[in-house]
């Protein structure tokens, strides 16, 4: 059997805010937003084997009013703080699978960074909440097809106004 290899790289741009808005209650108003489905429920749905328009309705109705699913939280202060760890921080797989599958048709390895990643955190200095996240236009864009990246740069909009909402 005959493998292989290439490499690519590429610039990515990250966005990082700061708000005076506590960390628990930024966390909170988040996940009002975007609810934290697990991909357990997500599987079992596929598991149905339920007519396309049906799947389509059950999957739009677990998705918050941002557009968003959270996929995954990771909360590593909970780990880290048995190793004197003061602040929290938080990561999150977060994205739309309706969006998901419609990029990766136009690009399948942009699976990759479907659901991207979204992390919260506070400043060791202010106590301030910090959220970053890497752009999913930039993301989406570094696979050379022009529909994927236009995709990105959509939901990187639609994660503009999540925030916006949160922060």
């Amino acid at each position: 059997m005959k493998t292989m290899a290439t490499e690519h790289t590429f610039s990515v741009t990250r966005h990082t805010l700061t708000t005076d808005k506590p960390f628990e209650a930024f966390i909170s108003e988040l996940e009002k937003h975007a609810p934290l489905v697990s991909p357990e429920v997500l599987g079992e749905l596929a598991d149905l084997n339920l007519p396309q328009d049906q799947l389509r309705a059950r999957v739009e109705g677990l998705i918050g009013s941002s557009g968003f699913v959270l996929f995954m939280k990771a909360i590593h202060n909970q780990l880290f703080s048995h190793f004197g760890r003061t602040h929290a921080s938080v990561q999150y797989a977060i994205g739309n699978p309706l969006i998901a599958k419609d990029v990766s048709d136009k690009a399948p390895a942009v699976c990759l960074y479907t659901p991207f990643r979204l992390a919260a955190y506070e400043s060791l200095e202010t106590r301030k909440t910090i959220v970053s996240y890497d752009s999913p236009a930039s993301l989406f864009g570094s696979f050379g097809v022009p529909e994927a990246a236009e995709i990105g740069a959509k939901l990187e909009g639609k994660l503009q106004d999540l925030l916006a909402r949160c922060l």
